[in-house]
């Protein structure tokens, strides 16, 4: 029950940031060596690390080569959905607190994605980049969870050794109780004992007295 309460505090911690709307917005960013038409998303409590392995692992989907570090390069991408001929994909991740921004332009070859120039095509561009960021802030969060959950299971089995010990300790204390009631009981009746062969001592000793002063008097 206590492990329980404690998860629940922990995701009721975290929910306010995975609970906030996860919204892609059109802009004009630095990237593919100019200032170019982007799609750009906050993906909360991600970890820049993860959203780069796992956007290249999604490009790779597309039958396209990755290339590049701080600006990824995907070349001739097939995703028809946004457009019938191969696109040039850039993307690049930044970390901030709590979140991680991912930026990426699709280059359609003379032009780049834009809403105005291909509705259709963005829209679903748009959909893939929202896709993803849901899927990337669930493990995100999902990783935190289950590390807390470890955290709360230690905890747990740490009141359940000290409850047991506990359980033990009392056990002692009523056996001990139960002794020293029955020792207390002993030492009255030892008591008693001691004073009934004091008194048979001193009558032992005085029929003694009493033969061996017969006996001196008989000559």
């Amino acid at each position: 029950m206590k492990k329980l309460l404690f998860i629940s505090l922990i995701i009721s911690f975290l929910m306010p940031a995975y609970a906030q709307k996860i919204k892609v917005k059109e802009s004009v960013e630095k990237i593919a060596k100019g200032k170019n038409n982007s799609l750009v998303v906050s993906i909360p409590e991600a970890n820049a690390k993860d959203v780069v392995k796992a956007w290249k692992d999604k490009m790779k989907g597309y039958g396209s080569k990755v290339s590049g570090k701080k600006e990824m390069f995907v070349d001739n991408a097939s995703i028809y959905n946004i457009s019938q001929n191969t696109i040039d994909i850039y993307a690049k991740v930044e970390s901030k607190k709590n979140e991680v921004i991912l930026i990426a332009a699709f280059d359609l070859g003379g032009a780049f994605l834009n809403s105005k120039s291909h509705s259709d095509g963005y829209k679903n561009a748009e959909k893939l980049i929202y896709d993803f960021a849901v899927e990337q802030a669930k493990k995100a969060i999902q990783v935190k969870i289950d590390e807390q959950e470890k955290i709360a299971s230690k905890y747990n089995k740490e009141i359940e050794i000290l409850t047991k010990d506990n359980e033990k300790l009392s056990k002692s204390i009523e056996d001990y109780k139960k002794r020293i009631a029955k020792a207390e009981k002993d030492i009255e009746k030892n008591k008693s004992a001691i004073e009934s062969n004091k008194s048979n001592f001193e009558k032992q000793n005085s029929t003694l007295k009493d033969l061996q002063d017969r006996l001196k008097k008989i000559d």
